[in-house]
């Protein structure tokens, strides 16, 4: 009987190391790459100045990032990089004057780059799937730049205090290697009196070492 509670005992304890260690395996400092859609508000277009009559620079477009970090149990901390597609608008207007046709040209461009300090919580880390949150506090630089014909060139810019709060889902490809979906509200201030939001949904992976 003593035989067998012995080895019951050591059986766990061996599990229980092997458990302790694969968690421990799941910690560390971590690189990590993102890609995905960015989606831009630049205010209500009636009011703001930056597009009062312009342009739609809201559409869709690509965005990039790299992070450093350091996971520990339910919590990851990390410094991030977010780059952004510039958004694209132009028109073409034509004014019929008496003996001829004058033709107006518009184009519109907007940027934003990101510098973030981000948490993550694991709401049940080390299993093979789990659903995170996000915060993140940082910097945002912001440009548009709205050009029309015979009228001189008009650029705002700023370095803006920023925002964000996100979700997603994690799935453990190895005790080390992860690849991650998730959301993420970015709220970047104002530019020429329009405040500045930003929707982003991406893709990515991470890497432990």
């Amino acid at each position: 009987m003593s035989n067998k509670l012995l080895l019951a005992a050591s059986i766990f304890a061996i599990s229980f190391t092997l458990a302790n260690n694969a968690a421990a395996s799941c910690d560390g400092p971590y690189l990590a790459v993102r890609g995905g859609v960015a989606n831009h508000s630049l205010g209500d277009k009636d009011e703001n100045v930056a597009t009062d009559k312009k342009l739609d620079v809201d559409d869709n477009s690509t965005m990039l990032s790299g992070a450093i970090g350091y996971r520990w149990g339910y919590f990851r901390v990390e410094a991030e990089y977010v780059w952004r597609k510039d958004a694209e608008d132009s028109s073409i207007k034509v004014t019929q004057g008496i003996r001829k046709a004058y033709v107006t040209q518009r184009s519109a461009e907007f940027s934003s780059e990101s510098y973030m300090a981000n948490v993550y919580w694991d709401i049940s880390p080390y299993t093979m799937f789990t659903p995170y949150l996000s915060a993140g506090l940082g910097m945002t630089s912001l440009e548009y730049t709205f050009k029309n014909t015979g009228l001189p060139t008009v650029k705002y810019e700023e370095d803006n205090f920023t925002w964000s709060v996100g979700g997603g889902l994690s799935a453990q490809v190895t005790t080390r290697f992860n690849i991650d979906v998730g959301y993420r509200y970015y709220d970047m201030g104002e530019l020429a009196d329009g405040a500045i939001h930003n929707h982003e949904v991406y893709g990515g992976m991470r890497y432990v070492f």
